[in-house]
């Protein structure tokens, strides 16, 4: 059984790296034949003796791809909770949150992809977190979120100590490269970013997209909670991310005491 799961262990390495060369293979391929076909033919105009032709330029502005697909662009260790209830300890893991995948890195150095249908929560520990910010990120599995039907995704719990839980989806979108038009951007780069969704699940299970502001906050509660919770953020209104953390927590408060 150690062989066999030695040599699928080294499979699963060798598959991550022939996938990832196989990923990056074109856009190279692409890029050094068009500059190589475009200067050939600059050569060729120039060498026939007509100067006055038009030479053939090629746009070589382009610089690739900014940002990192990961939450985290670093290593952070964590623990990883299995569907069979086993728990892993202190991993080296990286989120993939641009396309919703869990790479681990091995004792012997090299890195895999965790099937993440065998997993039910994991957490990642920023080792660059300061006092004062969380540095402790808990991901758990979540089903049917608003406009995902039959989807599964991981989504980090911000505050679940209460009927009311707050949920956050850490994502990346790619803004494509702007700069060959006349009113482009002077982008001459595809940018990964940061694209964020916050969920209030409810009591019932349901899930309701929220902002950080109090007005979508109030409007995704029931009535009989508006007006108390109005009032309560008039205090502190809801602008950042950390003061949506603490307006459920108020929230959970006031459903405790409505019972």
């Amino acid at each position: 059984m150690k062989n066999s799961a030695s040599l699928l262990s080294n499979w699963a390495g060798a598959l991550l790296l022939g996938v990832a060369s196989l990923a990056t293979a074109p856009a190279h391929a692409q890029q050094a034949t068009g500059s190589s076909l475009g200067d050939q033919e600059n050569l060729r105009l120039l060498s026939g003796g007509n100067v006055s032709t038009a030479i053939v330029t090629v746009d070589k502005r382009y610089e690739g791809v900014r940002g990192t697909p990961f939450l985290l662009p670093i290593w952070a260790v964590g623990d990883i909770l299995l569907t069979s209830n086993k728990r892993v300890t202190a991993v080296p893991l990286k989120f993939d949150v641009y396309n919703q995948q869990l790479m681990a890195r091995r004792p012997q150095g090299d890195s895999i992809w965790i099937d993440l249908r065998n997993i039910q929560e994991f957490t990642l520990n920023d080792p660059r977190a300061v006092s004062g910010q969380a540095g402790l990120h808990r991901f758990a599995r979540f089903k049917n979120l608003p406009d995902q039907a039959g989807r599964v995704d991981f989504l980090e719990v911000l505050h679940d100590a209460g009927p009311y839980a707050l949920l956050k989806r850490s994502g990346k979108s790619l803004l494509k490269a702007s700069y060959q038009q006349a009113y482009s951007a002077d982008r001459p780069y595809d940018e990964l970013v940061d694209a964020t969704d916050y969920y209030l699940r409810s009591p019932e299970g349901t899930f309701t997209t929220v902002k950080p502001t109090t007005k979508s906050l109030v409007a995704a509660i029931p009535p009989v909670l508006q007006e108390s919770l109005r009032a309560e953020l008039k205090k502190t209104p809801v602008r950042t991310e950390t003061d949506l953390v603490n307006a459920v927590s108020q929230l959970n408060k006031l459903a405790a005491v409505s019972k």
